[in-house]
């Protein structure tokens, strides 16, 4: 299985960036395929998500300040953490167990591409991801998923989709997402 990479979190995170940048004022109420977020919600998870990994990455509590950082700056806050020495090897507390740092980035890539599809869906842009990372992110959460509880699972139940769908849809259907209606 191929590892993930603090670059490749650092590109899905600048195309995050520029999908936060892509909204239109009046589509912050705007629904999406997360089911019950609308696009403000849905980037305020994304830059909570940055935010409680810097703080188990880094065993220092959240702050006032960290949870009112934007999206770009959570991001790069977060890249530092994960490029820290030993921060891959170390064991970290994420919101549904323990799990190693190198883990800690392979879940933190696949939010970044799913909630990314989830925003360019509800606002009209092209998510526009490298297709290699989307599909060792499809490799890698396959066995993630079979060994969880279905009640601990973080995600909605898989969504049909065929073999031939891009990977993107592929692995957002993988974590219950249907394109809206």
């Amino acid at each position: 299985m191929t590892t993930a990479t603090v670059a490749q979190l650092t590109a899905a995170a600048e195309r995050v960036g520029r999908l936060i940048a892509g909204v239109k004022p009046d589509q912050w109420g705007d629904p999406t395929p997360c089911a019950g977020w609308d696009v403000q919600a849905l980037v305020s998870h994304l830059v909570l998500g940055n935010v409680v990994d810097v703080s188990a990455l880094t065993a220092r509590p959240m702050t006032f300040r960290s949870l009112q950082a934007g999206f770009d700056e959570s991001a790069a806050d977060l890249a530092a953490a994960f490029r820290a020495p030993g921060a891959l090897d170390r064991t970290v507390e994420v919101p549904f167990g323990r799990v190693s740092g190198a883990v800690a980035l392979h879940l933190r890539l696949t939010e970044l591409l799913v909630h990314g599809w989830d925003l360019a869906l509800a606002t009209g842009q092209p998510p526009a991801f490298a297709d290699e990372v989307v599909e060792q992110e499809l490799a890698h959460t396959a066995p993630m998923l079979t060994g969880m509880p279905v009640g601990r699972r973080p995600f909605a139940d898989a969504v049909d989709q065929p073999p031939s769908a891009p990977a993107l849809d592929r692995l957002a259907a993988r974590l219950g997402r249907r394109p809206l209606s």
